[in-house]
């Protein structure tokens, strides 16, 4: 079964637009060792592209260091591979899964305000958000308008809300945010 094992901190448009999120993720082969390969998520609600087995590593932490050490020009090399195989069958190694925002009842809940979860910095922000839910990670998004354009982020990861959140407060405080 593949596992997303590093949510990269690139953003890439396409000729049309549209904005994508990088994961690499990886599954581990039955000899033992992995394999690993890059994700491009859309938020515009259509699905993700997947890059062709771009590395084998003989255990996860070398896969995930691998990922780490990822740069620009490779990401870019990467999405065109992604979009050049778009047409090949690579679902069954797909990561990336949509989940549907589904609103519950919040009630008592104390929702944490990611402005000011800022001012503690970009790490103890990530931190403070990775341990909430998915759906208190998506009330933030509405309550706080992180999604003024209205994306579709059901293909995002729980990690990739987290950065969105931390990407879209960025933004904001860069406009003037109060």
């Amino acid at each position: 079964m593949s596992e997303v094992i590093a949510d990269l901190a690139y953003r890439l448009r396409d000729a049309e637009g549209r904005e994508f999120l990088v994961s690499v993720a990886a599954a581990q082969r039955l000899a033992g060792n992995w394999e690993g390969w890059l994700e491009f998520v859309p938020l515009d609600g259509t699905g993700p592209l997947i890059t062709p087995i771009e590395t084998t590593q003989s255990n996860r932490a070398a896969l995930q260091h691998w990922a780490e050490a990822l740069e620009a020009t490779y990401v870019q090399g990467a999405f065109r591979r992604a979009v050049a195989a778009s047409g090949e069958d690579h679902e069954s190694r797909l990561a990336a899964r949509a989940v549907p925002f589904e609103p519950g009842p919040l009630n008592d809940v104390d929702l944490p305000d990611p402005f000011q979860l800022f001012e503690s910095g970009r790490e103890a922000m990530r931190t403070r958000l990775h341990a909430l839910s998915r759906l208190l990670l998506q009330k933030i998004i509405e309550t706080y308008g992180l999604n003024p354009a209205a994306k579709d982020l059901s293909w995002l990861s729980d990690r990739q809300l987290v950065t969105f959140i931390v990407t879209a407060v960025e933004a904001q405080i860069a406009m003037g945010h109060d």
